[in-house]
């Protein structure tokens, strides 16, 4: 019911980590972490409430709202200092990749708040393409005649290898830190 109440007031807030390019140092983008200003509890974060959000489905609510704002204040700072091509990477939860309407919505938030599909990047987990490579692999390639990046986060975590990566059109590879924390042990991990 909290939840309910938190998507009609608009309790979920966007914070945004900055993404620093390590070639030239500078800011090349941002990405979106929702969390929920309550108004009794204070900040709760993400891992408090999007399993509740997943299981009763009001994660698609919040992650349109999520979207939104993102793309609109990535619009905002881009007019604010043109020139500056920055990109905003949005995380996609499992139900919101499965609904039937996505490339719509995604389609319509772009319209709405302006921002060109290009300064866009989606992160659907590693776990979530994998459940169904087919239709994931169709569902890719529609957003990404979009005009979107596509991520896969979470990439080690034990559901596919490297020679899965060909079938898919993503841009950028999200290495889980359990599978990069085995390196440099000798040995198999390290190769």
């Amino acid at each position: 019911n909290d939840l309910r109440r938190a998507i009609e007031r608009k309790e979920f807030q966007v914070y945004y980590q900055p993404i620093i390019c390590l070639e030239t140092d500078e800011l090349c983008g941002f990405e979106s972490l929702v969390r929920w200003n309550h108004p009794e509890r204070g900040l709760v974060m993400p891992d408090t409430f999007i399993p509740v959000a997943e299981e009763t489905g009001l994660i698609l609510e919040i992650g349109q709202q999520v979207f939104h704002e993102s793309c609109r204040q990535m619009r905002e700072w881009h007019l604010a200092s043109p020139g500056k091509p920055l990109t905003i990477s949005v995380n996609l939860s499992a139900k919101q990749f499965a609904q039937p309407d996505l490339i719509s919505v995604v389609r319509k938030i772009l319209e709405d708040t302006g921002l060109e599909a290009k300064y866009v990047k989606l992160e659907i987990t590693e776990s979530v393409v994998m459940k169904n490579a087919e239709i994931a692999t169709a569902m890719l390639m529609q957003l990404c005649a979009l005009g979107v990046n596509l991520s896969i986060d979470d990439f080690g975590t034990g559901y596919s290898s490297l020679s899965y990566l060909h079938r898919f059109p993503v841009t950028t590879l999200k290495i889980d830190r359990s599978f990069i924390g085995r390196m440099g042990h000798g040995g198999e991990n390290s190769e």
